[in-house]
């Protein structure tokens, strides 16, 4: 029984992760416009820095860690 409770906590934080991307993605331009309304500076999200790149590296390894068999 606790198996179906830590696969359903598994996809219920997958999930959430998605909608989070997915509403981020689609807010994007909305942001990017505010930003620049309100004169302040408009962050270039083409390359992500070196440490951003590492800790989403980290993060899905300690996602792919956890994730029972």
């Amino acid at each position: 029984m606790n198996r179906h409770f830590t696969d359903a906590r598994y996809y219920f934080r997958r999930g959430f992760e998605h909608l989070y991307a997915g509403v981020d993605e689609e807010t994007a331009p909305l942001r990017r416009r505010l930003m620049a309304a309100l004169g302040r500076e408009v962050e270039d999200e083409s390359e992500p820095a070196p440490r951003t790149r590492s800790r989403r590296a980290a993060g899905r390894v300690r996602r792919r860690v956890r994730r029972p068999e």
